[in-house]
Order: C-alpha cells, then structure tokens, then sequence
C-alpha cells in the first residue's frame, strides 16, 4: 500500500474543512429562502423551511405542512386540520383542499422552475 504526500493529505483535510461548510450553507439557504410560487389561476404561495415542516403561506396564513409519503418523483404534504394538500410533480406544484375537495391552486411554478430548473423541493430530497 502506497502512502499519499502529507501535502496532498493536508490539502484533502482544507478543501473537507473549507468545502463542506459551503455545501451544507447552499443546502440551508434554499431551506430559509422564500420561494414564491406562482400558479396558473393567479394564485400563489410562499414555501419555506426543511422538507420534514415545510412552511406555506397561503392567503395571509401560514400553515406548518407535514411531509407525506408519496409516489417517486413527487412530493406530498398537508396539514391536516385545514385540509391544506400541497402535491409537487417534477415540473409544477398544486395545492388542494382535500376537506372540500377543491383545487386551489393549478400549474404553480417557482421562477427557477421557470427556468426549466426543478423544485428546489424535489432537489432537496436527492
């Protein structure tokens, strides 16, 4: 078995210090940033927060949504005392009232999302 220089071990060590630091800060940043999604009826939402307490603000209320299980590629939460359904699909989100049954928001798509990007959501569970 063949050594590795003390400079290239030292170097590995800095980049593991100084590398990993910024990648977890980019991770929580998306977390803590706001991300407005805008839908196709005029409606939007704001979402925040870790995946595991998503944060949505929905008309003027904010609602703490628990992460359901759900298909691959997609994403489901709700709260489970207004009804509120948050369901994101690789390309769009919607947003239902599951005690009403209705749709309250169709083809919601973050500016990123826009872009041709995907969910910020979605990037977070890889």
């Amino acid at each position: 078995m063949r050594l590795l220089p003390s400079k290239f071990v030292s170097g590995l060590g800095l980049c593991l210090a100084l590398c990993s630091p910024s990648l977890v800060l980019a991770q929580e940043s998306s977390l803590t940033i706001p991300h407005i999604w805008s839908c196709s009826n005029n409606e939007r939402f704001i979402t925040s927060g870790p995946v595991n307490k998503l944060q949505v603000q929905w008309r003027s209320k904010s609602y703490e949504m628990q992460k359901e299980i759900s298909l691959p590629g997609s994403m489901r939460f709700k709260h489970h005392d207004s009804g509120l359904d948050l369901v994101v699909i690789g390309p769009k989100a919607m947003l239902f009232n599951i005690k009403t049954g209705n749709r309250l928001a169709d083809e919601c798509k973050t500016v990123a999302m826009k872009e041709g990007k995907e969910a910020h959501l979605l990037a977070l569970e890889k």
